[in-house]
């Protein structure tokens, strides 16, 4: 159910829609971008997608 192919799916669009989402918020109201805030938010993303690969990846017994 959770094949190879789904995987690099779910990986690939969950990984661009963070990363635009995070780089759209990491800039101020005057247009500064602050790399900080878009590093702590990129690693948000990442945290939550390798969690979710983890808990659906299980073998179900």
């Amino acid at each position: 159910m959770w094949d190879a192919k789904r995987q690099l799916i779910w990986l690939g669009a969950g990984l661009a829609l963070g990363t635009f989402v995070a780089y759209s918020d990491a800039h101020l109201e005057d247009g500064t971008f602050v790399p900080r805030f878009f590093i702590f938010m990129e690693s948000l993303v990442l945290i939550i997608i390798g969690t979710l690969f983890y808990v659906y990846s299980r073998k179900k017994p």
